[in-house]
C-alpha cells in the first residue's frame, strides 16, 4: 500500500475505499467485481467529484426537483420529502439530487465545511447524527431507529456510514443510509432514502474525488 500522497499538483483522482483487510488474492477478486459493478457516473461539476450509482438513476437540479415534489399529488410522503428538500435548500453547501424513478430511491450529495474527522470521533459523530434524526423525526411524527453504523479509512479518505429506519404508526417504512466522507480537503454527505434495506457499500467504494 503506497504510504505517501500523491504530489499536489498531478491533480489525480483518488478513488474512495474500505479499511477491511484483504489477501491478495480477494483484493483482485473484489477489484474485479468492483469495475463490473453496473451503475453510471455523475459529475458533481461545482465540486469535482464524480458519483457512481446503480442503473437507471438520474439527475436533477435543484429547481427540476422541486417541481419533481411539486407535481405528486398531496401525501404524507410528499409532505416529508418537501420538508426535507426545504432544509437542504436554505442550508449552506451546494446539493445534489437524484433519483430512481421506478424504485422511487432518492440519492442527495450536500456539501459541507471540511471536517477531517478520524476514527476517534466516530462515536461523537453517531450522536450528533442520531440525535439530528430523533429530533426530525418527533417533529414529523415518525419513529427514528438506528439499524448499523461504521468507520472505515485509507491514507486519504475518511467514511463515517449509519444506517435508520424511519416509520410510523400508519405503515410508512423507509431506510435511510447515510455516508459523511472526508477527502482531499473536501467534506460530504450521502443521504440515500430506500424502500428496502440495502447496501450501498460498493457504489461508494467507486467515488472519486479531486
Amino acid at each position: 500500500m503506497i504510504k505517501t500522497l500523491y504530489i499536489k499538483t498531478l491533480q489525480v483522482a483518488i478513488i474512495i475505499s474500505t479499511i477491511f483487510m484483504f489477501s491478495c488474492e480477494q483484493k483482485s477478486e473484489a477489484q474485479i467485481k468492483r469495475n463490473a459493478l453496473p451503475g453510471t457516473y455523475f459529475d458533481l461539476e461545482k465540486d469535482n467529484i464524480k458519483i457512481f450509482l446503480p442503473v437507471y438513476f438520474e439527475a436533477f437540479s435543484e429547481d427540476a426537483y422541486e417541481t419533481l415534489i411539486d407535481a405528486h399529488e398531496e401525501s404524507y410522503e410528499k409532505e416529508l420529502e418537501k420538508n426535507r428538500f426545504n432544509f437542504l435548500k436554505f442550508s449552506k453547501g451546494n446539493n445534489y439530487f437524484f433519483k430512481d424513478i421506478a424504485s422511487s430511491t432518492l440519492v442527495n450529495v450536500k456539501m459541507m465545511n471540511y471536517l477531517p474527522f478520524t476514527k476517534k470521533e466516530s462515536s461523537q459523530l453517531l450522536g450528533i447524527i442520531s440525535k439530528s434524526c430523533n429530533d426530525y423525526a418527533k417533529v414529523l411524527q415518525t419513529n427514528c431507529k438506528k439499524i448499523t453504523a461504521g468507520y472505515s479509512e485509507n491514507y486519504v479518505t475518511k467514511v463515517f456510514k449509519a444506517v435508520y429506519e424511519i416509520s410510523n404508526d400508519t405503515g410508512y417504512l423507509i431506510y435511510n443510509n447515510i455516508y459523511l466522507i472526508s477527502s482531499r480537503h473536501k467534506t460530504f454527505s450521502i443521504n440515500i432514502y430506500s424502500k428496502t434495506d440495502q447496501n450501498f457499500n460498493s457504489f461508494i467504494e467507486k467515488i472519486q474525488v479531486e
